[in-house]
């Protein structure tokens, strides 16, 4: 079970890096800081994943770690920058939510 929190912790540093990123990318006075935020981000991300390895296999490791990263970067996207989401995006991730119960189940 602590591999299951692991990733889902280093999915949910998927949106700050990326956020980051953007912002370290911009004509701002805090660029340092950014971009510090986003090395920081994405470095602890990738390490919660490789420890939530240690306890399952890397194709569901990977598949958890990124749907995680991809709805949470989706809800990001929409409180911070009214992204729209529409059926079609509510469908894909829900595709994915499937299927990696489906390799979970599938052992």
């Amino acid at each position: 079970m602590s591999g299951l929190l692991f990733l889902i912790a280093g999915g949910l540093l998927e949106p700050v890096w990326v956020i980051a990123m953007t912002r370290a990318g911009g004509n701002t006075d805090r660029r340092a800081f950014w971009y510090v935020v986003f090395l920081s981000a994405m470095f602890m991300s990738l390490m919660f994943m490789s420890r939530g390895m240690k306890t399952m296999s890397v194709g569901i490791s990977y598949a958890i770690w990124t749907a995680v990263g991809a709805l949470s970067t989706i809800v990001a996207g929409r409180i911070l920058y009214h992204e729209g989401i529409s059926w079609k995006k509510v469908a894909a991730v829900t595709l994915i939510l499937i299927g990696i119960s489906g390799l979970e189940a599938a052992g």
